[in-house]
């Protein structure tokens, strides 16, 4: 069983890899600072069986958040309905509401972001350069 070591830390992982699909187009912030922010929410379903045999489905829905450049490309590429794959880690705030009462909220800070869903027309037809995978 290891123990806390002085001189040498214990590697920690904090990622998380989503592939879902967006329920709304991303939300677009420009800090006092100019740091361009996409704000996102993404949908991924999952299914099993009840004891009756029947298919049931789960919906998860996650709050995710992209900065600068893959903020930008996250508004100029991205819709409601999107399928992405999303990676990155996970961030946690605190707060107190108006009311007072303390609130809690969790996001995936993405780091990196593929497009999914099919193009509607080819890149080559239209005369634009492809879209690629993107890295924070």
């Amino acid at each position: 069983m290891g123990g806390i070591r002085f001189g040498r830390e214990k590697h920690m992982v904090n990622r998380v890899i989503l592939v879902g699909r967006l329920t709304r187009d991303p939300e677009i912030v420009v800090s006092p600072k100019g740091l361009t922010i996409a704000k996102l929410r993404l949908a991924t379903n999952s299914y099993s069986k009840d004891d009756d045999g029947n298919r049931q489905e789960d919906v998860q829905y996650h709050s995710l958040v992209a900065f600068d450049r893959l903020a930008s490309i996250c508004q100029e590429f991205l819709t409601r309905g999107k399928l992405i794959y999303a990676e990155g880690r996970l961030r946690s705030h605190e707060w107190d509401g108006k009311d007072g009462l303390r609130r809690y909220t969790t996001e995936v800070v993405m780091d990196q972001m593929k497009m999914l869903s099919p193009k509607p027309e080819s890149p080559v037809e239209n005369g634009q350069p492809a879209a690629e995978p993107v890295t924070a």
